[in-house]
């Protein structure tokens, strides 16, 4: 299944300004492209591509060479047999009306260059980690995309990203990227940057693998179960028969206190260890059925354990173990448990 996800990135001042000159250096590419692609449409020529690329090559020195095949790529996407406003139709003849004046006109002129002017592409690769211009990668505890402004040179934005739901494919997306880090074993995926009201948004598109499932209950499951008092997990391996084979704890103390981003960061690779626990015993993963861990009330005189309760959420935790064990082929059921 291939999907598409939206994002929004945050950069400091100086790297915004080195990002928008490079957006409109491919913006122009992607344009200059277009309009070479009619004409020769127009001639009948063959081997377009290699004719654009050399002659774009010369037109813009100072866009990485990458950038120039991904300018190729989005020029194809419009239809050469109809007439293209970049920027947008509708904005433009807004703006050919003479009645526009003042403030009215240049908020919709620069809507209009937004647009225009505004984009960047970049296609993956598996062979260049996922995509060699625009990649997302981990900065110590916070996801960041790398972004190629020139020749060995980088600039990196925090990506502002929650998922929205348990149903959330940014669930997938971060688990898979998650594996690849681990395991050098990486999918491509395309991002492309939009300029929008001075703000950069962005969208990934991927593809999502779906794996059959090989590990079921059919040799029992890997029993997971949170704790509040000390704050742990406790994962019972238990044979298909119900027999307890192997008991452990993991502390979830460390993760106390972290920012989101970070906190986020450990969680998906504890959730990676735990299924692979799974596919090493060959057995399923039997979890909570997401209910909330009871935090007692108000003047229960448990105040200090609800405010650690308050910094661990469970179900997100699950939401995530559950999207790993999917991609990776391992059965999940949700039980009711008792606290082992």
């Amino acid at each position: 299944m291939f999907v598409s996800l939206q994002f929004k990135l945050e950069l400091k001042k100086e790297d915004r300004e080195k990002l928008i000159k490079l957006m409109r250096m491919q913006s122009s590419a992607i344009r200059t492209t277009y309009n070479m692609l009619k004409e020769l449409e127009k001639e009948k020529a063959k081997n377009t591509h290699s004719q654009i690329y050399h002659r774009l090559r010369q037109l813009f020195s100072d866009l990485p060479t990458k950038y120039i095949d991904s300018a190729i790529y989005k020029a194809k996407q419009y239809p050469t047999d109809k007439q293209v406003v970049f920027g947008g139709k509708r904005l433009f003849e807004k703006l050919c009306k003479n009645h526009l004046t003042g403030k009215a006109r240049e908020g919709l002129k620069k809507q209009w260059k937004e647009l225009r002017q505004g984009t960047l592409i970049s296609i993956g690769s598996k062979a260049d980690k996922g995509n060699r211009l625009t990649r997302f990668e981990d900065l110590n505890g916070q996801l960041c995309l790398r972004i190629t402004t020139g020749n060995r040179e980088f600039i990196y934005a925090r990506v502002l990203r929650e998922p929205s739901n348990s149903k959330d494919k940014w669930l997938t997306f971060m688990a898979m990227l998650l594996e690849s880090w681990q395991t050098q074993s990486y999918f491509p995926y395309t991002v492309e940057l939009k300029l929008r009201e001075g703000e950069i948004y962005g969208s990934v598109s991927f593809e999502i693998p779906t794996p059959k499932v090989r590990y079921t209950k059919e040799n029992g499951v890997i029993a997971i179960d949170t704790n509040a008092s000390p704050i742990h997990l406790a994962i019972a391996e238990v044979s298909k028969t119900g027999e307890l084979l192997s008991y452990q704890t993991i502390s979830l103390h460390n993760l106390l206190g972290l920012s989101q981003n970070t906190k986020d960061h450990q969680e998906w690779i504890l959730t990676h260890q735990i299924v692979n626990l799974a596919i090493e015993k060959g057995k399923a993963i039997a979890v909570e059925n997401l209910r909330k861990l009871k935090r007692g009330r108000k003047g229960d005189g448990k105040a200090k354990l609800r405010k650690i309760l308050h910094q661990w959420n469970a179900k997100k935790f699950l939401q995530k173990l559950k999207r790993v064990a999917m991609l990776k082929g391992v059965e999940v059921i949700e039980v009711r448990m008792s606290t082992f």
